[in-house]
Parts: C-alpha cells; sequence; structure tokens
C-alpha cells in the first residue's frame, strides 16, 4: 500500500509539473504571440481598405470621365442636328464639329476604361486578402464580384472605335451614320452608368462589413489575452497546491 502510495505520488508530482511548466510557458506566449499576430490582423484590414479605397477612387474618376463623355456626346449631336439643318453646310463647320468629337469624348472612354481596369485589380487584391481571411471563422468576410466591373469595361471596348470614328462620319457630314454611331454610344453610356451606379453600394457595403468585423476582433486582442494569461494563471497556481500534496504524500512514512 505504501509503494502504491509513492507511486501515485510520483505520477501526480511529474503531471503537476508538467501542467505548471506548460501553463507558465503558454501565458508567457500569448504575449509573445499577440503582438505580431496583431500586427498581422491590423496589416491585412490595412490592405483591404486600402484596396477599397483605390478601386471607390478610380470608380469615382470613370464616373465623371463617362459624365463628360456623354455631356460632350450630347453637345456634339446637338451640333449635328443645327448642321444638318443648314441647307449647305459649309467644310469648316464640319470640321469644327469633328474636332469637338475627337478630342473629347473617345479619350474619356479610354480614360474610363484604364480606371475600370485598375480598380478591378484593386477588388480582385481586396476579395484575395478577405479570402485568406476566410480560413479563421470569426474573420471570414465575403467579397465581391469582379465581374461587373469586367462587364462595364466590355461595354466601354465595344462603342471605343465608335467614338474615334464619329470624327471622320461628322467630317463627311455623314448625319445618318453619325446618329445611329452616337445612338450607339449613348446607349453603351447609360448602360456602363447604370451598372457602376449599382456597383458603387456594393463597395460600401463591403467596406462596412470589413469594418464590422474588424471592430470586432482587434479591439479584443488584449482584453482576450488578459483573460486567457489569469485562467493559465490559476492553472499554475492550483498546480503548486497540487504539487504540496503530491510531496506530502512522496515524504509520508505510511
Amino acid at each position: 500500500m505504501h509503494v502504491g502510495k509513492k507511486i501515485l505520488a510520483g505520477l501526480v508530482l511529474a503531471v503537476s509539473t508538467a501542467v505548471l511548466l506548460l501553463s507558465l510557458a503558454a501565458s508567457v506566449a500569448v504575449w509573445v504571440v499577440k503582438g505580431p499576430a496583431t500586427a498581422k490582423a491590423s496589416h491585412v484590414f490595412d490592405r483591404v481598405e486600402a484596396a477599397l479605397d483605390v478601386a471607390d477612387e478610380h470608380l469615382a474618376e470613370v464616373k465623371a470621365s463617362l459624365a463628360r463623355a456623354a455631356d460632350r456626346l450630347e453637345k456634339a449631336r446637338e451640333e449635328q442636328r443645327k448642321l444638318a439643318q443648314e441647307p449647305r453646310p459649309t467644310g469648316t463647320l464640319q470640321r469644327l464639329v469633328a474636332r469637338q468629337v475627337l478630342p473629347a469624348v473617345a479619350p474619356d472612354l479610354g480614360n474610363a476604361q484604364e480606371k475600370l481596369h485598375t480598380a478591378a485589380e484593386a477588388v480582385v487584391v481586396a476579395n484575395s486578402v478577405l479570402a485568406d481571411l476566410g480560413n479563421f471563422p470569426l474573420l471570414s468576410v465575403v467579397g465581391v464580384d469582379v465581374e461587373a466591373i469586367q462587364q462595364m469595361n466590355g461595354r466601354l471596348a465595344e462603342v471605343a472605335p465608335a467614338a474615334w470614328n464619329l470624327s471622320r462620319l461628322f467630317a463627311e457630314a455623314d448625319s445618318d451614320a453619325a446618329e445611329q454611331q452616337c445612338s450607339r454610344i449613348g446607349r453603351a453610356l447609360s448602360t456602363v452608368q447604370g451598372l457602376l451606379a449599382e456597383y458603387g453600394p456594393e463597395l460600401t457595403t463591403l467596406r462596412q462589413r470589413v469594418e464590422r468585423v474588424q471592430a470586432a476582433t482587434l479591439p479584443w486582442a488584449t482584453p482576450a489575452a488578459v483573460l486567457v494569461t489569469l485562467f493559465l494563471l490559476w492553472v499554475a497556481a492550483s498546480q503548486v497546491s497540487v504539487l504540496a500534496h503530491a510531496c506530502a504524500w512522496w515524504t509520508a512514512r505510511k
């Protein structure tokens, strides 16, 4: 009986010592890991916000370019209509209208395409980072579909050559063909502007979701570390009591 008690006391001493050391080591590790983990999480959220800022900025520029293109296109159409009412349109007037179209509408469409491409790249980056965060349930945030931006860019790419061709049609006083091209470009601009109006709120909603997840995690990093540390210290303190009893069993003569 005495030998069995000795063996049991030895096992308790070994296990309690291991638990004590592990608890103390874990309590230190919590704070060693907390700093880099918090910094990495902050960096990840900053990357997402930076990507969304780029997307918002370039989509705003796209909106401005499309508005300018639509306005200039309408002015050119008005000038063309006035010119068509003239008994004998002069070459000077025809060239004047042509010069109003070529340096205005087409470059605006090209600029919009470039900005849309950059915005799409930014959204892809944001989605990629959010996909990595999705490996952690508490940080899971669903990104937005980049297909809408690609659709907008595709629509502009379809009518970009037509915008450059308008200059030639106006210069040749081909009013019917010019009107058809203007209508085609105008419809494309309206379509893209509609898609853009729908896509903007999606980015805003995504930003709000990211901000909510960030607010629900990062500020709690320190309190969580404190609670875990207190629990581990409590475990370590309990092992001291167990060790004291185990030592008493070990030293007991009977």
